[in-house]
This record gives structure tokens, sequence and C-alpha cells, in this order.
């Protein structure tokens, strides 16, 4: 088995994590691009098929946003909504 890439394996995390593949992802990104959540950090790179390699970046505002979500968790893990291993993944070797 041919070993993945530092960024294959973050967007095949992020992929598992919210059970979005990576088509369905961009038009998340573009989303919250359009709604001036993150920036797109072009590269200058080409990556396979002729596609331009680029980066996201969160704002400021993005920033409030994931701080406000975040609290909103906490609160909910504080009620006992959700379950401490609701967080993990299993190849995060929780021990």
């Amino acid at each position: 088995m041919k070993s993945k890439g530092h960024e294959s394996k973050r967007l095949v995390r992020i992929e598992r994590a919210t059970g979005i593949d990576r088509k369905e992802l961009r038009g998340h990104l573009d989303s919250m691009q359009k709604a001036e959540l993150i920036d797109i950090i072009d590269s200058g790179k080409v990556g396979r098929g002729g596609h331009p390699v680029v980066h996201w970046e969160i704002t400021e505002s993005g920033r409030m946003w994931r701080s406000d979500i975040g609290r909103m968790i906490q609160l909910g893990q504080r009620m006992g909504e959700y379950p401490e291993s609701f967080f993990y993944l299993p190849s995060d070797d929780i021990i």
C-alpha cells in the first residue's frame, strides 16, 4: 500500500469526520468563502488533472463563528448531550 502524503491524509480525515466527500466539501468551502468565513489562497501549483492547488484560510469572522460553535458544543457536553467518544475517530487511538 502506498503511503499517503500529509495533505491527502488531512483531506481523508476531514471526509471521515464530517461524512462529506471532497466533491461535496468543495461546495461547502465555496459557500463559506462567499459568506466571508474563509479565504482562498492559490498556491500557484497545478495538481492532478490540471486543477489549481488551493488552500483555505479562516477569516476573523470565521474565527468568531468557530468560537461560538465551540461554546455551544461545550455546553452540550456539560449537559450530557455528547459523550466524549463522539469527538474522536477510531484512528485517533484514544487510550
